[in-house]
């Protein structure tokens, strides 16, 4: 019995210590790889359809990526970025990244 109760209070701690990021969701945008920064490990994408919260078309964004062979020049991704803090800021070390692949 007292075993039961050991795991049910550790699924129940690891559950809670999942469901607890610090990341939010911030907005999501679909852009193309205008250049592949090697050494830095870094994608430049230029947004090209017009993103929520008064983005506008044309907005450029620095995103890293672990590897930058992964990616080529005008291939399309959906990119959704989380933050860990409240500010409208683009401060890397507060980022995080989901990125997919568009089928053309």
């Amino acid at each position: 019995m007292k075993n039961k109760i050991r795991i049910s209070f550790l699924l129940l701690f690891f559950l809670f210590i999942a469901g607890c990021s610090d990341y939010q969701e911030k907005f999501a945008f679909t852009g193309t790889v205008e250049e592949i920064l090697v050494e830095e490990e870094m994608l430049v994408i230029k947004e090209y359809n017009k993103g929520i919260e008064g983005r506008q078309d044309g907005n450029v964004y620095e995103i890293p990526v672990v590897n930058v062979k992964r990616y080529s020049i005008g291939q399309k991704l959906e990119i959704t970025v989380f933050s860990n803090t409240d500010e409208d800021i683009w401060a890397l070390d507060h980022l995080k990244f989901d990125i997919k692949t568009v089928e053309n």
